[in-house]
């Protein structure tokens, strides 16, 4: 539970992690949270290809990187499309929010996602947001520095549809790093 100190925003919010299916979490957090009203979600999407190589760095249990990143293609697509399924027809208690558009434009995407929560916009509570996280520690783009031809090829036969849908339209053969 996330807990804020000032009574102007202040309430709780579950977070929630990935340990369960897509479906089932988005179906469970959509319910009613302790007769409280309708839940939401945000669902934070990252570059799959950049989430697969942070969860390398911190030691995966495959010896090979593309096989890794072949398995994470799998469970990165599925996740999302059973996150995105169950979440069809609840409109506006659903939103998702794009790792990369929040790094990129951090006061932007913390205000769109207050007013989808339903926070009171202030200014105070927008900085409050950005001194909680540090936005210079996190990196967009690394996949194309670990990836080789067989992770790309691997990586986009099981989810280049989804990097095109959700609009990271570089395949991931064509944004590797070209030796000099």
């Amino acid at each position: 539970m996330i807990g804020t100190t000032k009574a102007s925003y202040a309430g709780s919010y579950s977070i929630v992690g990935c340990r369960e299916s897509g479906g089932s979490l988005v179906q469970r957090l959509l319910g009613r949270h302790r007769g409280a009203g309708p839940g939401r979600v945000v669902h934070v999407i990252r570059d799959g290809r950049d989430a697969a190589v942070a969860a390398w760095s911190k030691g995966a249990p495959v010896p090979e990187f593309a096989e890794y990143a072949a398995s994470f293609a799998d469970h990165w697509s599925n996740f999302i499309e059973h996150v995105r399924e169950a979440a069809q027809g609840h409109g506006g208690r659903y939103l998702e929010l794009r790792y990369e558009a929040l790094v990129g434009d951090p006061v932007g995407e913390i205000i769109r996602l207050l007013d989808f929560l339903r926070i009171v916009t202030m200014p105070h509570t927008v900085r409050e947001c950005m001194e909680r996280v540090n936005f210079a520690a996190c990196t967009v783009g690394d996949w194309r520095h670990r990836f080789d031809a067989e992770a790309a090829f691997r990586f986009d036969a099981s989810a280049g549809y989804l990097l095109q849908e959700l609009g990271y339209a570089e395949p991931t053969s064509k944004g590797l790093r070209r030796a000099a």
